[in-house]
């Protein structure tokens, strides 16, 4: 409260300004705004503060001042998220999963058919394999702008469209056998995939039994993050229906999903 005093002495001539002092007067209290060259820190966010003699309100009296931390509060929509990077990167894992699952296809047919299989929409099950992935490669084929691509779970959906539906559908330990089955679909058994850092999304829904192996753990984390970004990107669009939340809470949340696909791109495009 000393600094919140002698920036009110230091703003004394602009305070004293008649303009400004009328509309302090008028509404009887006055929000100052301290920018810090550091972060706030203090646990208490209110005290007593005594008024100098020439303010325009209450001069002289000690009221109680109150201290908002707007780095944490300031709240803004999830339009102002910005998804066109995580757009971008659905896209390109969607490309490499593809990439990836018809190079194994020849190779190890039995380990592509059970993932396809657990991924694949109960409604379109007399659809071949050959067909579900060659849909895959039109839809993508069909984006002009990455960034403007919304994977569909419904309607043409992607490799990448296909988990998110799963993810949303299945248990979480279901989910586990999706995540094993992707694992072998993409050949990541042997590879570093175990050694990259999990999504927060994916930690906050760990399973309760233990994963077969760290490819799996790995690939599971790969569905939870699709299943995190999609719906960012999906409530964003849908940003009247939902409240405002911390601008660095989501800066934080999309930076965390952009670094997981982004290394998952990398891992599947190798």
């Amino acid at each position: 409260m000393n600094d919140l005093t002698a920036v009110l002495e230091g703003c004394r001539t602009e305070i004293l300004d008649p303009r400004l002092t009328a509309r302090i007067q008028s509404t009887g209290s006055l929000d100052v705004v301290l920018v810090s060259r550091r972060a706030f820190d203090l646990a208490i966010t209110s005290s007593p503060l005594p008024l100098p003699e020439w303010f325009p309100v209450s001069p002289g009296r000690v009221v109680t001042a109150s201290v908002t931390d707007l780095t944490l509060r300031a709240a803004v929509p999830l339009s102002e998220t910005g998804t066109g990077e995580i757009c971008r990167l659905l896209f390109e894992l969607d490309w490499a999963l593809l990439a990836r699952i018809k190079e194994t296809l020849e190779a190890r047919r039995r380990d592509v058919n059970s993932f396809l299989d657990q991924v694949r929409d109960p409604r379109e099950d007399s659809q071949s394999f050959h067909e579900l992935l060659a849909g895959c490669e039109r839809t993508l084929a069909s984006v002009q702008n990455p960034r403007d691509f919304r994977p569909s779970t419904a309607k043409n959906p992607t490799l990448v469209g296909h988990l998110w539906r799963v993810a949303n559908t299945k248990p979480v330990d279901g989910l586990v056998k999706v995540a094993e089955s992707l694992a072998r679909a993409t050949r990541l058994e042997g590879s570093s995939a175990g050694d990259h850092r999990e999504a927060l999304v994916a930690v906050l829904a760990r399973p309760s039994r233990t994963f077969p192996s760290p490819e799996a753990r790995w690939a599971y984390n790969v569905i939870r993050s699709i299943q995190g970004a999609c719906q960012l990107v999906t409530a964003a669009k849908h940003a009247d229906e939902y409240g405002r939340y911390p601008a660095w809470l989501l800066r934080s949340l999309s930076l965390d999903l952009r670094e997981s696909l982004d290394e998952a791109v990398r891992v599947f495009s190798r």
